[in-house]
């Protein structure tokens, strides 16, 4: 590969939006890519590989390059040689090799190795143990890209076979997930017949393991409390085969407003959305609904192979912020359920303390309910995909007169 120094210029660029502006990495990246619609398509995996990797190792590439993590020749040099990469003859290039460059990584603490703020390295280790560093390496890796099969619209088999033709390869995931496909070619997808046609969603295949969770069934009554965008709700719209009520709330509208637009292309009818307001929204609710999702905001950390410079915006503070976050929503948003109906409580984090610790101390203050099952999916453990967690809690009947 010869390297290309208008490309590296437009990279550096963007590397310093990120870390000398603080722009968000995905945002840069939608930018630079629509300013270069010339690029050629390897050139556009170069820089968006390049550019996601040097965010992932920022802190173990400027340390082992002896440089400022703002600096971006040394650091993108010491990727280059790293990665076995070819390093240009330019004037910016250090006299170092890749042989200096392991022998000072070799001497480097955890938290330098991998790549993670040291408060971050710490509560990991402190949260899970000897499990941490082959987490924190996993969601160090790029990750893969799934889709759903849209089932009010097309069967999985028939998706495949429709994407094949348009030249996107794909293939099932396994026979647990009947719904989820892992493709290329990610960038030819939302151009595709069958992406417009609303025969598909991206999502993760760990976050397709959330909806299930719910035991939904057509004719229920489902409330989605933290929305968002709808990832979710258009699961579990598919799950109902549009007939019921699905209630989707959020305290974002723009979000919900994406959330239509999904549903209308999906062809989810069924979905009603709500701004939540004020407490009254929740208030007037109670003990309405079969079902309730509650995706709660959290530290995301179970995603950072898709946003991996979220890890140097977290603090310590906002972690502490989001989990008495958490404790309140469980426990005012759970009066929506009715008595014998359940709740699934769910993070995309892989920390328990926004988790299992969670729903521990919800069912210690709230003896009317009762915990039945548990998902634990922990990257570079037991799951190849991103990190989630749900808690499938059931509130108990009332007792008869």
């Amino acid at each position: 590969m010869t390297v290309d120094r208008q490309l590296i210029s437009t990279l550096h660029t963007a590397f310093n939006g990120i870390f000398q502006q603080s722009l968000y990495a995905d945002k840069v990246i939608q930018h630079h890519l629509y300013d270069n619609p010339h690029w050629r398509r390897e050139d556009k995996a170069y820089f968006v590989t390049t550019l996601y990797d040097l965010v992932r190792f920022i802190r173990k590439l400027a340390y082992i390059s002896n440089a400022s993590e703002q600096d971006f020749w040394p650091v993108w040099q010491a990727f280059q040689l790293l990665t076995d990469k070819p390093v240009p003859d330019w004037p910016e290039m250090r006299d170092f090799s890749k042989a200096e460059l392991l022998t000072r990584l070799d001497t480097a603490p955890q938290a330098i190795q991998l790549s993670y703020p040291d408060w971050l390295n710490a509560l990991g280790s402190s949260q899970l143990g000897e499990q941490w560093p082959e987490v924190a390496e996993a969601l160090n890796r790029a990750p893969g890209y799934y889709i759903r099969a849209n089932t009010l619209k097309t069967s999985t088999d028939a998706l495949a076979s429709k994407l094949e033709r348009e030249q996107i390869s794909c293939e099932h995931v396994s026979a647990t997930l009947p719904d989820a496909l892992v493709i290329q070619a990610v960038d030819k997808l939302f151009k595709s017949n069958a992406f417009q046609a609303g025969e598909c969603e991206m999502q993760d295949a760990g976050s397709q393991q959330i909806a299930p969770l719910l035991d939904v069934s057509p004719g229920m009554k489902v409330v989605d409390a933290c929305a968002g965008a709808g990832g979710k709700s258009l699961h579990l719209a598919a799950l109902m085969k549009n007939k019921g009520r699905l209630l989707s709330m959020d305290i974002h509208q723009h979000k919900l407003d994406t959330l239509k637009k999904r549903a209308k292309r999906a062809g989810c009818h069924m979905i009603e959305t709500r701004a939540i307001k004020n407490n009254k929204t929740i208030k007037r609710l109670k003990d309405k609904f079969d079902r309730v999702l509650l995706d709660v905001p959290c530290s995301g950390t179970g995603v950072l192979r898709r946003n991996p410079d979220s890890k140097w915006h977290l603090s310590e503070q906002s972690i502490d912020d989001l989990i008495a976050l958490q404790a309140d929503l469980l426990q005012r948003y759970s009066q929506m359920c009715r008595p014998g109906g359940k709740l699934v409580y769910a993070t995309c984090s892989v920390l328990p303390v926004e988790n299992q610790q969670q729903v521990a101390q919800f069912l210690d203050a709230n003896p009317d309910w009762t915990l039945q099952q548990e998902l634990s999916l922990l990257p570079g453990i037991n799951s190849e995909f991103d990190g989630f967690y749900g808690a499938v809690l059931r509130r108990n009947e009332l007792p008869q007169d």
